[in-house]
């Protein structure tokens, strides 16, 4: 039961980060490609694969913290105007 739940969501996972390579508004490539991190960690632990949850992991806490800057970017930019 858990190998097919971890295939589904690591396709899943798969089409996610592919469409976040597809997009063209920086913001949705780093949303996308979160979740498809997301889905790939928990993929690996229902498989018991350490290495992917961990390199995920990295990639989804690089991705959160861009994705935070780029909003406090956007916020100071906003006030700047008024």
């Amino acid at each position: 039961m858990f190998y097919i739940l971890s295939q589904v969501l690591g396709w899943l996972a798969t089409a996610a980060r592919a469409g976040g390579m597809l997009a063209k508004d920086a913001i949705r490539v780093k949303m996308l490609v979160s979740i498809g991190n997301a889905g790939w960690m928990v993929s690996g632990i229902l498989t018991g694969n350490i290495p992917l949850v961990v390199s995920n992991a990295l990639c989804l806490v690089i991705m959160v913290v861009e994705l935070i800057r780029n909003r406090k970017d956007k916020d100071a930019s906003k006030k700047s105007r008024k």
